[in-house]
């Protein structure tokens, strides 16, 4: 017997196995605790350095070089 047969013979256990499967999906939806926006805990620091007026090489050697070299000797930090 095919499902479709069966499920032509017996409309009322067919819905009746629909509506089960429609109850048990809507109670495990509503129970489901979904956090949209989960806390998530990245400790991060950026530093951005400008000068007007100077080349980028400049500023990478004159500014930011000695600044990341300043902060790398801090200890917990990876990159």
């Amino acid at each position: 017997m095919s499902l479709s047969l069966i499920s032509v013979r017996r409309p009322i256990g067919t819905a009746m196995l629909f509506l089960a499967v429609v109850v048990v999906g809507f109670v495990s939806v509503s129970r489901l605790t979904v956090d949209l926006m989960p806390a998530v805990d990245m400790p991060r620091i950026s530093i951005s350095t400008t000068y007007e007026g100077v080349a980028p090489q400049e500023i990478e050697s004159l500014i930011t070089r000695p600044i990341e070299q300043a902060v790398s000797t801090i200890e917990g930090i990876d990159k």
